[in-house]
């Protein structure tokens, strides 16, 4: 089934929220399920299981579709963000770099300058060593000029050693954090708590107590709840697709509208549980293992 046909079957937009998703197919769920219509119209009850399977299929689809979506969009604005980083790194970085050039260009005219005295003031000093040559006593002059070279060599030298470029600017870390995973809820304490249309889908709940707890058209497609405590609990319209409710205490829940299919209910304890009126069962048990199992009436089922 094509995603577009999905979404007409459950009478949604493209644009569609997975909250929108899960009601809609809560809607037409109950108004197709077989135990809605009387056993002995087989057509309609072929029909009705049929229309069933293609409801479960596109919301399936569409609920992947929507999750998709969403890790899509979060990639999207993840990379936007590096991006923007990366670029604000660069600026940072060519800032710096003009920086530190305009202070070398600046020092190497210094140097230039310095250069130029030094070579005027090598010239000045031939001159005056020629001047002096054919005259006494030319030592002093001499020697108070080799001085002041030698102490302009000095000062230049120090300008040099002294001048060390500003370290560059590193770089930020762009790395993403990895995703956190589903926390494990073995043996929570969740008594008497409104869970009412909670997407707890693929949970560890297992030997956790939510008794008397709210779970109202909660979303709870395999789910782990063996040995937990649901006694008294309100299952009304929830889903538990394929949930493994092994040697749990279901004595009193309210079991009405709930869809079992594929669940593992062995061991499991339902005496005094809700499941219709009357002799009419409103609970879907299609392909449910009831081994071990104690029965609403009390019964153990083999």
């Amino acid at each position: 089934m094509e995603i577009y046909q999905c979404y007409k079957l459950l009478g949604l937009k493209s644009n569609a929220t997975l909250e929108e998703v899960n009601k809609a197919y809560k809607a037409l769920a109950l108004q197709w399920h077989p135990d809605r219509i009387p056993r002995e119209n087989v057509q309609q009850q072929l029909q009705a299981q049929e229309k069933l399977k293609e409801i479960n299929h596109a919301r399936d689809s569409l609920r992947k579709a929507v999750e998709q979506k969403a890790a899509n969009l979060q990639a999207k604005h993840s990379q936007h963000s590096s991006h923007q980083a990366s670029n604000q790194s660069n600026r940072q970085y060519h800032q710096h770099q003009t920086k530190y050039q305009s202070k070398y260009q600046s020092a190497q005219s210094t140097y230039q300058a310095q250069q130029q005295a030094s070579e005027r003031s090598s010239e000045s000093y031939r001159q005056t060593q020629s001047q002096y040559q054919s005259q006494p006593y030319q030592s002093k002059p001499y020697q108070s000029y080799q001085s002041y070279q030698s102490a302009q060599s000095r000062q230049e030298t120090s300008k040099a050693t002294n001048h060390q470029p500003e370290p560059p600017i590193s770089q930020p870390s762009t790395q993403a954090s990895p995703k956190a995973p589903k926390p494990d809820l073995t043996g929570a304490d969740f008594r008497g708590a409104n869970l009412r249309e909670k997407y707890l889908e693929g949970r560890n709940l297992s030997y956790a107590n939510l008794s008397n707890a709210d779970l109202t058209d909660a979303f709870l497609h395999r789910v782990n709840f063996q040995g937990a405590n649901l006694q008294g609990a309100n299952l009304f319209r929830a889903n538990l697709f394929q949930a493994n409710l092994q040697n749990a205490d279901l004595r009193g829940a309210n079991l009405i509208g709930a869809d079992f299919s594929g669940a593992d209910l062995s061991g499991a304890d339902l005496t005094g549980a809700k499941v219709g009126f009357g002799e009419k069962i409103m609970v879907k048990l299609t392909s449910v293992n009831f081994k071990g199992a104690t029965m609403p009436n009390g019964a153990v089922y083999s």
